[in-house]
């Protein structure tokens, strides 16, 4: 599969954080050519790598930015939205300012991409989104509320954004450096729950981003596919 993404252009939006750079390198190791989107400039540039510094919570930054990638690499087959604002929020306390950076992030902004893929010639757009947005926790309902409204961005844009596609992907608890440490009653609730008893890396989320990209997926679109480790099956 390898051969797939050769010389392909890929926007990947939220490359400072664990998942973003591993999806870098990822397909950069698979010869694909890079459109790398952070808030900081954590990244070091490098060959077949463009680096862009977006803050999404301005009105317009995601249209800039595709039209700015395609400026850059002459062209955007595949785009992956994987930036997000995490905040915990009390939604008794929140104020209305937090709560709509949280939506223009994680909902507002992306649907900004996907409008500007459609225009510029985008094959595809994976959208990654939560467990969490069906399965709310407390402090994370405000988070929950924004992937419930991706997953439904990601089935509405497939038929207004056609023949380009949109997927989404739900993902658990991903593992992270320093996590056990930063959330350790967390980590354990998950472990205690999970049919798996364990968090996924992020390699082994790029892996499954490697096959929703790739031809052997080319029929759907609108889909949002779980990767949670069973967790769906088992409420924790």
């Amino acid at each position: 599969m390898s051969e797939v993404f050769s010389n392909k252009v890929i926007l990947i939006t939220g490359a400072s954080g664990g998942i973003g750079k591993e999806l870098t390198t990822h397909f950069l190791k698979l010869g694909a050519i890079i459109c790398a989107q952070r808030y900081t400039s954590s990244i070091a540039a490098q060959e077949n790598l463009y680096l862009f510094t977006s803050d999404f919570s301005r009105i317009g930054a995601g249209r800039q930015l595709v039209e700015a990638a395609k400026r850059a690499a002459g062209r955007i087959d595949f785009i992956i939205n994987n930036a997000a604002d995490q905040s915990s929020l009390d939604p008794e306390r929140a104020s209305a300012q937090e709560v709509a950076r949280i939506m223009r992030i994680n909902v507002e902004t992306p649907r900004e991409i996907i409008e500007a893929a459609a225009t510029a010639g985008v094959s595809l757009v994976l959208n990654i989104s939560s467990i969490e947005g069906f399965t709310p926790r407390a402090g994370h309902e405000i988070y929950g509320e924004s992937k419930a409204a991706l997953d439904r961005l990601t089935l509405s844009a497939a038929t207004d954004f056609a023949p380009m596609r949109t997927l989404g992907l739900r993902l658990g608890l991903i593992w992270s450096e320093g996590i056990e440490e930063s959330w350790p009653e967390g980590v354990a609730a998950w472990k205690r729950a999970s049919p798996l008893g364990r968090l996924a890396t992020a390699s082994e989320v790029a892996t499954v981003i490697e096959f929703l990209l790739s031809p052997a997926n080319s029929w759907a679109t609108g889909s949002t596919y779980t990767f949670d480790g069973g967790m769906g099956s088992s409420p924790w």
